[in-house]
């Protein structure tokens, strides 16, 4: 069974058990607690359009490790037509419901690092990554994606930092697998997966070998606890006010990992410190990549938004207004365009799997994304400044205020009232509220900073064929 429904993704929820804490209250059931109501809503959307006529080209694929079709969480990015399906599918479902939840790019990843350490050291990391990835296919589960460490002090290395467990590590080998402390930080949704899988964050040297480390592991693994920080909505839906952040919202967690054994057959690396520049470059085309198709796709509905408010304040033909609203349009596209670009671009690893050019998704992600938080403006310029100040929801449901809101907060005739107050709490919910600070913030800092996009545009822009050019024309000669 490559493809679950949702009934039984909340289903198999109920039969973990995680340590978690949220609001300064451990939780009993992840699924009966309001806390990880959206959390839930969006994982199970996932499997909704899995099993979705309408997306089935987008949301499965088949696999030819099990010969089953797959969903598009769990597949495998084998060619440059799998990553065109990759950034398709992302574009159409964050364009409509703000985000995918595309983690599984991680696993690509892994799947080519652990055959190049096999190939170079003769271990056997790659086989048993192979059965972990047929497993997750199988079972069709979502896993939390553990990248990122707290890292202290970043001038230092893991090992010089004054607390070891600053970065995750290995503290024990046994025969029968590894210990690890210290903990991942923004591992988003992870008490609402089925497994916690890590890696490492940075490039590392053999002093820090003990901080090479990759596994996989259940969610209630004896020692894993998530301290959970809520999603940015209210724990209840609201018909209009924030009627994205009500539906659609993430926990994040730091993931403390304190002592948790892992068997040999789920570490996927353990010491192999020379291939963790190699995991970083592939990690970073990746999620550039994806991030690039996520970030083009919100950006699609800040335009969306944009171009109907102005419709419904009457401003729809003003010169500055469609010159802002081009201007979105541009950035998407520019966005949209370096991530088929990067597709375009794409090599092929010996392992089976594709990686995208990683300079011309960098490019395009640092473009779009230190753009969007000046959109984020540009509606509420367009929008103007009810959207800060307007009554809510409460008023306009009160028979006794709403004559007066539906009297004053009318705009272009033929126009109802309703209609504009509903849009206004939309770009209010988008622009000024705690989701727009979670918006904000994984549009700028998931998938590395801008300036790490600047940094890998310089590492793999050609340079030195345009010098040589510029010399020859104007006759230089060394």
């Amino acid at each position: 069974m490559g493809i679950k429904t949702r009934e039984q993704y909340v289903d198999s929820l109920r039969k973990q058990k995680p340590c978690v804490y949220i609001a300064g209250q451990q939780v009993e059931n992840v699924v009966d607690n309001p806390y990880f109501r959206t959390s839930i809503n969006q994982l199970g959307a996932g499997y909704d359009w899995a099993n979705d006529p309408r997306y089935t080209e987008l949301a499965t694929a088949w696999s030819p490790l099990i010969n089953e079709k797959v969903s598009f969480w769990t597949h495998l990015r084998q060619n440059g037509e799998d990553l065109a399906g990759l950034i398709n599918g992302i574009k159409t479902f964050t364009g409509r419901y703000f985000c995918t939840m595309c983690m599984g790019i991680g696993l690509s990843v892994l799947w080519a690092v652990t055959y190049e350490i096999d190939q170079a050291k003769g271990t056997g990391y790659h086989q048993r990554f192979r059965e972990f990835f047929k497993e997750v296919q199988k079972k069709d589960l979502r896993f939390a994606l553990g990248i990122m460490d707290p890292k202290g002090d970043r001038s230092l290395s893991p090992g010089k930092q004054p607390d070891p467990d600053l970065h995750l590590r290995v503290v024990e080998k046994r025969a029968d697998g590894i210990v690890v402390n210290g903990a991942k930080a923004h591992t988003t949704s992870a008490p609402c997966t089925h497994v916690f899988f890590a890696a490492p964050c940075r490039v590392l040297g053999e002093k820090d070998r003990d901080y090479a480390v990759s596994f996989a592991v259940p969610v209630d693994t004896k020692g894993l606890t998530f301290i959970t920080r809520p999603a940015a909505g209210p724990l209840e839906p609201k018909e209009i006010e924030n009627p994205v952040s009500s539906q659609i919202g993430f926990v994040e967690c730091l993931s403390v990992f304190d002592n948790v054994f892992v068997p040999w057959e789920r570490v996927f690396m353990c010491g192999e410190w020379e291939a963790t520049n190699q995991l970083i470059n592939y990690f970073s085309s990746y999620a550039r990549l994806a991030k690039c198709a996520c970030t083009s796709a919100r950006l699609d509905i800040l335009a969306g938004a944009a171009a109907l408010i102005a419709e419904y304040n009457g401003v729809e033909k003003a010169g500055h207004i469609r010159h802002k609203i081009t201007e979105m349009m541009i950035t998407s596209e520019i966005g949209w365009g370096c991530a088929n670009g990067g597709v375009a671009r794409s090599s092929a690893h010996p392992s089976g799997v594709s990686f995208p050019d990683v300079a011309m998704c960098s490019a395009g992600l640092y473009h779009i994304r230190t753009r969007f938080s000046e959109f984020l403006g540009t509606l509420q310029e367009i929008a103007g400044g009810l959207v800060t100040t307007m009554p809510t929801e409460a008023d306009y449901k009160n028979p006794q205020t709403r004559p007066w809101i539906e009297k004053y907060l009318r705009g272009k005739a033929g126009v109802p009232t309703e209609n504009r107050f509903r849009l206004l709490h939309l770009i209010q919910d988008l622009t000024a509220s705690r989701f727009t600070g979670y918006l904000l913030g994984s549009v700028v800092c998931a998938a590395g900073t801008p300036e790490t996009n600047r940094i890998d545009v310089i590492r793999n822009y050609d340079l030195e064929g345009p010098r040589e050019t510029v010399k020859a024309w104007a006759g230089i000669k060394d």
